[in-house]
This record gives structure tokens, sequence and C-alpha cells, in this order.
């Protein structure tokens, strides 16, 4: 991104490309019919760059959605203003824009194709989910070329299981531009991104921004680009031009009231909780994880960093039990609360809990959020049986510790299918907390979740590590570490590095591991 502040590009041809009269909808098979966007009113012209800001569930996701040509307004009208004239079709609405977002992302995630780098860049040719023709070798030139911009010429050979969340990402987001669509749709694009990756986007962006119109969502300030001039807010639904009042919240205040001693356990108890000895872990053959030693003792949080790729998911999902190490290396996981070394994967699940972008995508399952949440109990994917009232007591009682009372009520009888990311993220984590385990894992535990939803959900991870839960946490960004964390390590490569090994790292470390 350039550091000034430049015009918005004049190379655009003068006039309207989107224009959304009175629109308001409901999303489909909601049989209640609850409007998500009221009484919209907005034409777009080519070349408005615009930044859509406003907090989780306030309607973002859905107005983009509905900008591609994926949904159709209850009331009003949406017109998309193509070459050949003004436009009321939805096929023009998919014809004219590219679209990428978490959503998006998870469907490729649970289709698994068996597609390569090189492939999911040649679908956004014809915006198709497979190629169904082999497209020219201008096409092929093309979509390596776009790939050597982002940096991602090595994944061109490489199978979609086989990606990290931020490689995916990646690959989407060159696949948006392969047609250099008139309008680019960002929702949440960065999230999942390591810095190299984001300095090579934000730059390929600004060489299409001349000839690409860009509506960006970020809950980032820092990941708005200069030349994108425009700024429109949505609360509860509605787009404004000017940014709303600030609801406060009795939890918003929360991070910074509990003392900064009490977060951080003085003293380290004797228990390793895992022991990893000559660890590997092969990936649909693909070796992710290299001749891992790694211990983690009682009273320790630990913060593992590293680029895109680099192991940092499948190393929790090792934790985890989901994955398992190559033959030659051991795994040793001791639970405090059940007081043993864990001997079986049910042991595990009980104890150890997962939070991430690819157990989020999976979970492709028509729950309520309260459904979701007492899904954790067994850390099954999906229910499979009743729940006695004081499990439905506890995961009521977890939800509004991290939603609050009034969104606690409201997601708890909520499709999860119709939720933003940003909700299901922290139903995940509540869901990853009944049954009190002893160890959690967080994969980019505030992807998706804005400035007072991430405010609250560190410092509910600090309250939990003060009661003696213990967290291994996975992130890209240095704000995103709760204040108990005391220890940080580094991928690279499939290989682990040690970044304090000292007892207690001081407030400013905890925040500046990179």
């Amino acid at each position: 991104m350039s550091a000034g502040a430049p015009p918005c590009p004049a190379s655009f041809s003068t006039g309207p490309l989107v224009t959304l009269e009175g629109v308001s909808l409901f999303l489909p098979g909601d049989r209640e019919r609850r409007t998500i966007l009221h009484h919209i009113t907005w034409q777009m012209e080519n070349g408005g760059h615009c930044a859509l800001l406003g907090p989780n569930g306030s309607g973002k996701s859905t107005l983009l959605r509905l900008l591609h040509g994926e949904l159709w307004p209850a009331t009003g009208r949406i017109v998309w203003h193509t070459a050949q004239g003004p436009e009321t079709s939805l096929l023009a609405g998919r014809a004219i824009s590219a679209l990428v977002s978490p959503a998006q992302q998870e469907q490729w995630q649970r289709q698994a194709w068996d597609i390569n780098g090189l492939d999911i860049l040649l679908t956004g040719l014809a915006d198709t989910p497979l190629l169904y023709s082999r497209p020219p070798a201008a096409q092929h030139a093309l979509a390596e070329a776009l790939a050597r911009q982002l940096r991602a010429e090595h994944l061109l050979k490489r199978s979609l299981p086989t990606l990290s969340q931020g490689q995916l990402r990646t690959l989407l987001l060159g696949r948006a531009l392969m047609r250099a669509p008139r309008l680019l749709l960002l929702d949440e694009c960065c999230d999942g991104l390591d810095a190299a990756h984001r300095n090579a986007f934000f730059d390929l962006l600004e060489s299409h921004s001349a000839q690409t119109t860009v509506i960006f969502t970020a809950h980032r300030p820092e990941q708005i680009p200069s030349w994108c001039c425009e700024r429109r807010w949505l609360d509860q639904g509605q787009l404004l031009a000017t940014a709303p009042a600030l609801r406060r919240t009795s939890t918003e205040t929360m991070r910074c009231t509990e003392p900064r001693e009490s977060l951080v356990p003085a003293v380290i108890g004797p228990h390793a909780l895992f022991r990893l000895k000559n660890v590997s872990v092969y990936v649909d053959r693909h070796k992710v994880l290299h001749d891992i030693h790694w211990s983690m003792h009682q009273g320790e949080h630990w913060r593992i960093c590293g680029a895109n790729g680099s192991g940092k998911s499948t190393l929790l999902r090792l934790l985890a039990g989901d994955e398992f190490a190559a033959a030659g290396g051991s795994i040793e996981r001791f639970l405090p609360g059940q007081g043993c070394m864990a001997k079986n994967l049910a042991q595990i699940r009980r104890g150890i809990r997962l939070v991430s972008d690819l157990s989020q995508a999976l979970y492709d399952y028509p729950l309520t959020g309260l459904e979701l949440v007492c899904s954790g109990f067994d850390n099954s994917v999906g229910i499979y049986r009743d729940f006695s009232q004081a499990e439905t007591a506890e995961a009521r009682a977890i939800m509004d510790s991290l939603l609050g009372a009034e969104e606690s009520r409201m997601l708890a009888t909520a499709s999860i299918q119709r939720l933003s990311s940003g909700q299901l993220r922290r139903l995940f984590l509540a869901r990853a907390l009944v049954g009190r385990p002893d160890i959690l894992l967080l994969d980019e535990p505030c992807s998706n979740l804005d400035t007072q939803a991430r405010d609250h959900y560190l410092a509910l991870l600090d309250q939990l590590a003060a009661t003696g839960l213990h967290m291994v946490m996975v992130s890209h960004y240095g704000e995103d570490a709760p204040l108990c964390i005391n220890r940080g390590a580094r991928m690279v490569d499939g290989r682990l590095e040690i970044i304090s090994p000292a007892a207690h790292l001081p407030l400013a470390a905890a925040h500046s591991l990179s």
C-alpha cells in the first residue's frame, strides 16, 4: 500500500456501476423472514472504491453477496450497469463482479475437490468451482504471472487438501482477479495472510485499482488501502454515510480491568502437558512437520507465529489428536483435570479443544447456536443425544459470558448457517469451553471479529488463563495475543524455533512476537 493518499483513479469511464433502490432482504430458507438489510439506497460509481465498516452481524457480508448476484431483494431493486446497458438479472451481477469471502473459502474446504493451485486460479475465468474445459495457454500464463505477483508460484502444483488457510486465501484472491472484474468484492480479505503475502496482495490490488472498482469490508483500519477513498457504515442492516454512535456495553472494558500480575502464573508446574520427541507429520503424502522436539509445562501459555504454510495449523491439529506423528516420533499429553496421561482419543477430545477456521468450515450442520455449543460436551461434529438440564445451563452460561445476555439469547435459537463469520467464531469458542477442558488450542482466534468483540474475546481468554486453563495459539498479529501469553515459538518450513525461553515475557514482548 502507498504511504501517501493518491486521488482515486481517473481512468474509469464516468457513470454508475451498481444502483440499489430501497433494497431490503431476508436470507433464503429463513422461515421467520428476519430482515437482514433495511431499505438500502446506494449508487456505486465506477472507480468509487469503498470500505464497508460495521460490527459483526451488521449485514456487511450479506450486502456483498447481494452486489455479487447471489441474493435477491425482498423489496426494492438492484441494477447492474453493464456494457450493454442496465440489467436486473442476477446473472449480470455475477458477470461483472468477483467475490472473496470467508464463506466462500469454507465452501472450498468442505468440498475438498481434487484440484491443484493452478486450477483454482483458472476457475476464476468463468467463476465456476471446477474446470469444465482446459483454458488456452495464454490463460495459463496469466495464472502463473498472478501467482508470481502473489508470491504463490510454489502453490501451483499443490493439491487443495494440503493448502493452509493463508495459502488457500492467497489463491482465492488471485482467482478473483483472473478475469479482471469491473467490481471486486473483498470480505475480510486479509484474514489468515502473513505480512509478506498481505503486502504482495495489496501491491497487486493497487495495480488493478485503475480498472477495477473495489469494495472492502475490514475490521482492521490498517487493511484499508489509502486509495480506497469512500466509507460506508452498516448498522443493524442499515447503510449509513457517517459512522454511527458507539454502543458501549458492560463487557467493553473487560480486558483492562484484570490486573496484569494475576494473568501469568508465577510458578511453572512440573508436569509437561505436551511432550513431542522427533515428531514429523505428513498430510496427503506431503511432509508438513519435520523432527519437532518441544514440551509445554503447566503454567505456560504459548503463541506460535510463522509464514503461511509453515505448519502452524498442522501442529495444533496434531496436539488435538486430528493428525498423527509419523513412525519414529512420539507425543505425550498430560491432562491435569483427568489427573493422567491421555491414552486414547476420547480422553484427548475431552481435555483438549481446538478452535480453527478449518473446524468451523467443516461444521456444515443445520443446528442452532445453542445446539452447536452443546456439541462441545462430546467434542462431536453434529449432535447425537439429548443434553441434560445441567449441560444446557452450563452452555447458556458460557454463551452469556462470551456474547452478553442479549446476543446470547438471539444466537441460541438462530441457525448457524445464517450467522456471520464473527458470530460463528465466538460460538465455536463457547463450544470449546463446555465440559471444562484442560487445554485450549486457538488457530487465528480473532479472525473476522470486530474491535469490540476482539477485545472482549481476549479479555475472556485472560480470565480463563487465570482459572488454570492452558492455551496454545497461532496468530499473525501480535495484538491478537491475550496478556497471559508467556512463551513464544516460530514455525519455519515445518520446524519449530523457540523465541522466548525465559520463564516470563514482559508485557511488551507478549505483543511483539512476529
